[in-house]
């Protein structure tokens, strides 16, 4: 004897959903203590965001600057994330040298075709 159910899709959909949110877990496995920190002494949130005990925030930056605004789009959306003060934020930019020293942790730095935001 063979009983099947009519389950409805939304049915279907919501108990799936429920299952696949209560077997999901976060967790970070650090790969290294070599992209944790930087050369200096300042603490990093991560490799793009430095907040200093001064409350300047320094946003880094591996795409290009040429005429799109990229440096201060990418720094703006940034700061306002992080809630930050707009006259304590300043940018600079990673180093090819950098970049390989931290494994390559910005990856690739071109801005071609008006991607420097998008990508």
């Amino acid at each position: 004897m063979t009983t099947t159910s009519q389950v409805s899709r939304r049915t279907f959909l919501a108990r799936a959903a429920a299952a696949g949110g209560g077997l999901s877990l976060g967790f970070r496995i650090p790969f290294g203590l070599a992209g944790a920190h930087a050369a200096d002494s300042v603490p990093e949130v991560n490799a793009w965001v430095v907040i200093r005990p001064d409350d300047t925030v320094v946003i880094r930056i591996a795409r290009s600057e040429m005429g799109q605004g990229t440096l201060t789009g990418l720094a703006q959306l940034v700061a306002e994330e992080l809630e930050c003060d707009w006259p304590k934020v300043t940018t600079e930019y990673p180093t090819p040298r950098q970049n390989v020293a931290r494994n390559r942790v910005w990856g690739n730095f071109s801005t071609g075709g008006s991607r420097g935001i998008r990508e």
